[in-house]
């Protein structure tokens, strides 16, 4: 071998190895709300598409709580490799593609407020049928096996879980207080007195809460310190996929966008929403028999969705936006980015929003859930 090719040779073993691709992204939902920053907008579904969303047929239903009367169905949650959702007598695990239970928890004269999804561990807020009195737990995910679970010194009616952290919000009729604990053990991190979160959500790692008589503040997830404040009485109705951006509501009945860092003001319009669903370019809100879509750099609005009947939380989902109404009436799936209505017409529910992951969409009216791929 000539000096040449060796000298080649030599500099080609010393070159650095190309780093492995990254392992493309799972589409899964979470949490109520998609992820702790509640966009209702699921980025990584794929399968599910505006070509293929044409062929989609129910597969499997099942119910979604028993006869007690303080049994109440909640939303579902797609990850790792389950459905999870509130049943007859508890909650459980099933196969989302059969619709086959995997495993039971039962909750005696218990029902679910909220379940949350997050490295391998289930969270779940419920409350007892028999007094005011929540608990909070933590389960394997894969089992049902249980982890922890405290009993919470006033009832609650909100959870969400980012950074390790389970975040808990009381019913205003009781002590207002926002609490968070530590998701692997339960113990405390913090809890502040006289705030509520009125739309409990996290953008990157922040929350915005409401503080009796003085305006609003956002403060850290983790150690419930304050990042910033203001006199406006804000509460956040949803956030971007970057948490770089809160949408809030408040006194002028207004949709708003403000800077999470610093809760400097983006834009204000004058359409009032209590809920949003975001991605990078658009807001979709519901508004009586319609989902509006705004444009996120301005406020404009851009087009809309007319409904069969009241509008219900739309959800996105990869391309496609789904838009459930009434109570059974047909939901609509249209072209996220013009409005274009492509498909539907499955039972659906405006009180009820839908989950969409792994080239399925999971539907629930509160009494029954349904699986459609």
């Amino acid at each position: 071998m000539n000096l040449f090719l060796i000298a080649a040779f030599t500099a080609a073993l010393s070159l650095p190895t190309p780093p492995a691709p990254a392992p493309a992204a799972v589409s899964e939902w979470n949490q109520t709300g998609y992820g702790p920053g509640l966009t209702f907008y699921n980025p990584h579904e794929t399968a599910l598409t505006p070509e293929s969303v044409a062929a989609i047929t129910k597969r499997w239903e099942i119910p979604t709580h028993g006869a007690p009367e303080c049994e109440v169905g909640r939303e579902p949650l797609a990850g790792d490799g389950n459905v999870y959702t509130s049943d007859p007598g508890g909650i459980g695990a099933y196969d989302p593609a059969t619709g086959a239970r995997r495993w039971h928890m039962a909750l005696e004269r218990r029902g679910v407020t909220r379940m949350a999804l997050s490295g391998g561990v289930l969270a779940m807020l419920s409350y007892a049928c028999d007094n005011q009195h929540s608990f909070l737990g933590a389960y394997q995910a894969t089992t049902g096996a249980r982890i922890w679970e405290i009993p919470l010194g006033v009832p609650a009616q909100d959870m969400i879980v980012d950074r390790g952290v389970v975040v808990v919000d009381s019913r205003p009729d009781f002590e207002t207080s926002t609490i968070a604990h530590r998701l692997t053990t339960g113990a405390r991190m913090w809890k502040l007195f006289g705030t509520r979160g009125d739309g409990l959500l996290s953008a990157q790692g922040r929350i915005l809460l409401r503080t009796e008589g003085e305006g609003s503040r956002a403060v850290d997830v983790k150690t419930g310190s304050t990042i910033w404040q203001t006199p406006e009485d804000w509460y956040a109705v949803g956030s971007n996929p970057t948490g770089s951006r809160f949408y809030v509501g408040g006194r002028n009945g207004g949709l708003t966008a403000i800077d999470s860092a610093n809760g400097n003001k983006a834009w204000e319009s004058n359409w009032p929403a209590p809920s949003v669903t975001a991605d990078d370019e658009r807001v979709y809100f519901p508004r009586h028999r319609s989902v509006i879509c705004l444009d996120a750099k301005t406020g404009q609005r851009l087009w809309s969705v007319h409904l069969p009947d009241g509008a219900g939380q739309p959800v996105r989902a990869g391309a496609l936006l789904y838009s459930p109404s009434g109570m059974g009436s047909p939901l609509s799936i249209a072209d996220a980015t013009t409005g274009r209505v492509l498909k539907g017409g499955m039972p659906s529910s405006q009180n009820y929003p839908l989950a969409v992951a792994g080239g399925r969409l999971f539907l629930t009216d509160g009494n029954r859930l349904r699986a459609y791929f």
